[in-house]
């Protein structure tokens, strides 16, 4: 059974942020500037003000184009825990400065799988079946680094436990994700669809780590969304 965690948890508060950012300073930690691309640039954190400005090392190579106008977001760890915060940056004499607008935590959830809302655009798209090609797509139900569920139609009949099967993710807004798994449980929903909870194998570390990403940008969506609410 899938279950929905708060794995993308907001801190605000000035005495967390000071000891993050002091250990980040402490450690000469290198941080990642990304755009909505995921094309990202490393700094190093050199210094941060009362209002939580971060000045880091200017980029040594180049890879985005700054737009004053788009909101990044910068990635960093604290002793093996990731952290992210929104930002529009800028370049002030040499050197990059990066207002702290929103900080999260990203906490370890690796083994559970998080719901996916159904207003929200997500498939797998089976592109082969046992080694031969196909062409079908489920909606995705939930997700995890391990694994998913998926709905699919009473028509579709040529499935069956631990079949193996090569896919595309899509999630709204996010490059495609190339997976390779197995099907683990087949049940009935209703009286027209089937839920396949299926095993991700062979999992190359980008594909894993854009999964995660895809989950934490789907967190920070739902964050703000409950916040305005």
């Amino acid at each position: 059974m899938a279950e929905e965690l708060t794995i993308f948890k907001s801190v605000h508060t000035i005495s967390e942020r000071q000891r993050l950012f002091g250990s980040l300073l402490g450690d000469k930690g290198t941080l990642y500037l990304k755009d909505k691309f995921d094309r990202s640039l490393p700094l190093k954190a050199l210094s941060v003000d009362s209002r939580f400005y971060l000045k880091c090392t200017p980029p040594t190579e180049e890879g985005l184009n700054l737009n004053p106008d788009e909101t990044y977001t910068a990635v960093f760890w604290i002793d093996s825990e990731k952290y992210l915060f929104e930002t529009r940056p800028e370049l002030i004499g040499g050197f990059m400065i990066l207002p702290v607008m929103s900080l999260f935590h990203l906490q370890k959830r690796r083994t559970f799988r998080y719901l996916v809302p159904e207003d929200y655009t997500a498939h797998l798209n089976m592109t082969s079946l046992n080694r031969t090609a196909c062409e079908f797509s489920c909606r995705l139900i939930d997700l995890s680094s391990q694994g998913c569920a998926v709905e699919v139609g009473h028509d579709v009949t040529d499935i069956h436990l631990e079949d193996i099967f090569e896919a595309e993710i899509t999630l709204e807004g996010h490059k495609t994700i190339k997976v390779q798994g197995v099907v683990k449980n087949i049940r009935e929903r209703g009286d027209h669809q089937l839920v396949l909870g299926v095993e991700f194998h062979h999992m190359a570390h980008s594909s894993e780590e854009n999964i995660n990403n895809s989950i934490s940008d789907l967190q920070r969506e739902l964050f703000y969304r409950r916040a305005a609410a």
